[in-house]
């Protein structure tokens, strides 16, 4: 009997929580400024799948923040800015190496930064570069975003994703194997 209203309030919690989610716009564009010149690559390249391997609601941010799309097409969307910022034309089909991604966490925590009370979102990423059947090259990025908390979870979104474009195109392994 115990163990039953342990369960309802269990469910009841998750149900609320999932309720009282707040859903953001992102509306993702990276604007970063990397130099990582990509217009000269030897191979074609695809961004593959970004999975989500949190479980729940693939649209969670963190905590009670949702996204109007899942995290996984945010990132998907900010790893092909990023190439393509840098020059990088992608192809949808018939490519020689593809970019495979898996999200492993997400994280938002509350920090003091020189007395200003800060938004830290962490999201962890581990990306494959994938040709003639096998890995090539993998890492975990770790992106990022530290923002004064009156700026908001949206702007730590940002700068979270910044940070693995960043981590991505400066990775001078990642880009040895694309030479």
């Amino acid at each position: 009997m115990k163990l039953r209203y342990l369960l309802l309030a269990i469910f009841s919690l998750s149900y609320f929580s999932l309720i009282s989610a707040e859903e953001i716009i992102v509306n993702y564009s990276y604007d970063g400024s990397h130099n990582t010149d990509f217009s000269d690559i030897n191979v074609s390249l695809k961004i593959g799948d970004v999975l989500d391997d949190r479980g729940g609601d693939p649209r969670q941010i963190a905590d009670e923040y949702v996204a109007e799309t899942p995290l996984s097409e945010i990132i998907y969307t900010a790893l092909a800015q990023g190439l393509e910022h840098g020059g990088a034309e992608l192809v949808e089909s018939d490519q020689d190496m593809q970019i495979t991604g898996r999200i492993v966490s997400s994280e938002l925590r509350t920090v003091d930064r020189a007395g200003v009370e800060s938004l830290q979102l962490t999201i962890r990423t581990q990306v494959a570069l994938e040709g003639k059947g096998r890995t090539i090259w993998e890492t975990t990025l770790f992106g990022r975003g530290t923002v004064p908390a009156e700026d908001g979870i949206v702007a730590a979104l940002v700068g979270s994703l910044d940070r693995m474009v960043r981590e991505l195109v400066n990775d001078d392994y990642f880009i040895i194997e694309l030479q």
